[in-house]
């Protein structure tokens, strides 16, 4: 099936709801016997009052949670029974508990299908994967995590490494252990475990800047645009090509060659690589870009590592619309399961904020929880006692109110 080209027309916030479908949901739960001797909160339950939580707040909390799980709206989404509510320590406790494995297929059902009906390219040829880290602070005596500089007072922080994939598929990982403290570590494992096609360009900062992996890189012909520092060590070989004619309005471009580099030990590495020194022309900083693809301009080049700040505008986008700051539990259990929630929620988000030409992520989230709203009402309202039992949803909520 063809990609629609989603700039060109509307997304409306059921079709992307259906990419999951409540069948699949249903589903699944039996495939999995997710709810063996469960009688209430069954896990499409925690499913979808998540996913409800998380697009109607940007501050999801145990007690938040137990009062979404009670309102009109989401009763009326699930089908509950009017007087229908939940203790925060239950869901609490049911996060701790619930199966895991049903998240993550729920999630790798709507990246591959997002991946599928929606995202295209950013390049012509090329699919872009953006690598970067973000830490989160936690508690030190309610989790395990990583101790982050001189720090003597116990606080600890957990590491959230992310493939962003062109515009709208998102992959984390979560690290909670010492070793994983460098970015040489975890970037690195999360690129070299990723399925790469010939097509996929990965960009990454100056965090991994390990001579060995680019050479690994090079010799699996991963594709790559990174930056090195401007005192980085290296050996000329060649000229890779002309210098362009046409002149970049804030960047000029120096030198485009094809070069061998130093590793720490001061010793040449035995693979080729393209680096091209560039100038920023407003302030005159100096910028090397490393890369193994030559097919492309020297500008394009740079445009290409530019991108790589997308990335850092989701990390904020996650951080302040998607609760991503705030664990609900400190269980590992709760905490995956979280985040299986927060990267289907936010891939939705991406999509319909780019199908529908919003420029504001908080915008893009408001009106697709106010669409949600609106759907659901409707479709209550078709119901044959449609208006009688909305009636009594409200009333319920009113006297509790």
């Amino acid at each position: 099936m063809d990609k629609p080209i989603i700039q060109s027309q509307s997304v409306l916030a059921s079709d992307l709801l259906d990419l999951i479908g409540q069948d699949y949901l249903q589903a699944l739960s039996d495939e999995l016997g997710a709810d063996k001797w469960v009688i209430k909160l069954q896990t499409k339950t925690v499913f979808s009052l998540l996913i409800y939580s998380l697009l109607e707040s940007d501050r999801v909390s145990l007690r938040s949670l137990q009062e979404s799980y009670s309102s009109a709206l989401f009763k009326a989404v699930e089908n509950l029974a009017v007087d229908a509510q939940t203790a925060h320590s239950s869901i609490r406790d049911r996060l701790t508990q619930v199966n895991v494995t049903y998240f993550e297929r729920i999630y790798q059902r709507v990246y591959q299908l997002v991946s599928q009906h929606y995202d295209q390219p950013t390049l012509a040829r090329y699919n872009l994967k953006r690598y970067d880290s973000t830490m989160i602070q936690v508690f030190g005596h309610l989790t395990t995590g990583m101790k982050v500089g001189n720090s003597s007072n116990n606080k600890r922080q957990v590491k959230l490494t992310t493939e962003l994939e062109n515009d709208f598929c998102v992959r984390m990982k979560f690290f909670d252990d010492q070793p994983h403290l460098s970015e040489e570590t975890s970037l690195r494992e999360i690129i070299q475990q990723a399925q790469h096609a010939k097509n996929d360009l990965i960009v990454f900062d100056r965090g991994l800047k390990s001579r060995q992996t680019f050479q690994d890189f090079a010799r699996k012909n991963t594709q790559f645009v990174t930056r090195l520092n401007e005192q980085a060590c290296y050996q000329v070989l060649r000229a890779h090509q002309p210098l362009p004619v046409i002149e970049h309005n804030d960047l000029q471009v120096l030198s485009d060659e094809i070069v061998m580099l130093y590793s720490d030990g001061k010793k040449l590495v035995q693979q080729e690589f393209r680096l091209i020194r560039a100038k920023v022309k407003t302030s005159g900083q100096q910028l090397l870009f490393l890369t193994n693809v030559l097919d492309l301009s020297a500008y394009l080049i740079a445009y290409i590592y530019r991108q790589r700040w997308q990335i850092e505008t989701f990390f904020r986008f996650m951080k302040q619309e998607m609760n991503l700051t705030h664990f609900v539990s400190h269980h590992q259990n709760a905490i995956q399961v979280m985040l299986y929630c927060t990267l289907i929620a936010a891939m939705l988000i991406l999509v319909y904020k780019k199908g529908n030409a919003i420029q504001s992520y908080k915008k893009a989230k408001i009106q697709f929880f106010k669409e949600l709203q609106a759907n659901v009402i409707l479709e209550v309202l078709d119901l044959p006692n449609g208006v009688e039992l909305l009636r009594k949803y409200l009333a319920h909520q009113a006297r509790r109110s």
